[in-house]
C-alpha cells in the first residue's frame, strides 16, 4: 500500500518520532523511505543596489561574503543532521531502503512539491503549537495536511 514514504525532518524531537514511525510503517509494508530536510533562511537576501548598479543584471550582483559564509554553514549543519538521521535510521531499519534529500525553499511548499514525486505517504512531526500561535505563525505540518494530495500521518 505504501511503496514510498516521505519523512520531512527538522531536527526536532517530533521529527525524530515521525522518522521512527515512518520506519516502522516501511518495515511492515516493505516501503522505501526518503528523509527530507528543507533549508529555510529566515530572510531572503536582497542585495544593496546603488544607482549605477541598478542597470546591471541581478546575477552580476553578489551577496557579501559573510552571507555566503552563513548560508554555507547552514547547509553543512543541515547535511550533517541528515547524515546522522540516515545513520540512525539504518540501525533501526537495516532492511529498509532509505535515501536522504536536502532541498532549499519554504518548508511546507517544498515538502508538498516533493510529495508529488510518486510518494504514497508523508509522515511528519508536529510541534504542537496549536491555537493562537498556529493561527498567527502558521504550521508546516498544518499546511502539509491541508495541501497534500496523498495521506499524511502527523506525529505529535
Amino acid at each position: 500500500m505504501f511503496n514510498k514514504i516521505l519523512v520531512p525532518i527538522d531536527g526536532s524531537s517530533q521529527s525524530h518520532d515521525a522518522l521512527l514511525q515512518g520506519l516502522e510503517i516501511a518495515k511492515i509494508h516493505g516501503s522505501k523511505v526518503t528523509i527530507l530536510h528543507v533549508i529555510t533562511y529566515s530572510e531572503q537576501y536582497v542585495p544593496y543596489q546603488s544607482i549605477e548598479e541598478s542597470t546591471l543584471p541581478q546575477e552580476a550582483i553578489t551577496p557579501p561574503e559573510w552571507i555566503l559564509e552563513y548560508m554555507e554553514n547552514v547547509r553543512k549543519n543541515d547535511e550533517t543532521m541528515l547524515k546522522e538521521a540516515l545513520k540512525h535510521a539504518k540501525t533501526i531499519a537495516p532492511k529498509v531502503k532509505i535515501t536522504i534529500k536536502l532541498l532549499t525553499g519554504r518548508a511546507a511548499e517544498t515538502i508538498l512539491s516533493e510529495s508529488l514525486a510518486n510518494y504514497d505517504l508523508i509522515v511528519i512531526g508536529c510541534r504542537g503549537l496549536g491555537g493562537l500561535k498556529e493561527l498567527m505563525l502558521g504550521s508546516v505540518s498544518h499546511k502539509v495536511v491541508n495541501g497534500a494530495t496523498i495521506p499524511v500521518l502527523v506525529i505529535k
